[in-house]
């Protein structure tokens, strides 16, 4: 009897849930599955989890699908600060001494 491929996928986390770290073949042997078939699917599994978090949600009858923004960074850094007072000083120059200045960088 074939598994589907939710099947599958369950072994191979069950498998990963009992043993962590596996070494690839051993994984292979607990779940019944070749060595191709468990490349593809570590490597989709890998895939996955490096992608942005799925949002499902539903209108009505339908649901919508949506990929998380990752979150924007909060933190300033010194060298930001810095960075952002020499471009307000650069600002402020008149017009033939901002020219000057570009023209040297």
């Amino acid at each position: 009897m074939k598994r589907t491929d939710f099947e599958v996928c369950k072994s191979v986390f069950e498998v990963l849930f009992q043993k962590n770290p596996i070494y690839k073949s051993e994984l292979r042997e607990l779940t019944g599955l070749g060595p191709r078939s468990v490349n593809k699917w570590v490597d989709l599994v890998g895939f996955i989890q490096s992608q942005p978090k799925l949002k499902i949600t539903k209108k009505g009858r339908y649901q919508i699908l949506e990929l998380e923004k990752p979150p924007l960074e909060e933190t300033l850094h010194p060298e930001t600060i810095e960075a952002l007072k020499i471009m307000r000083s650069f600002l402020n120059l008149p017009l033939d001494e901002l020219k000057k200045k570009l023209a040297e960088l």
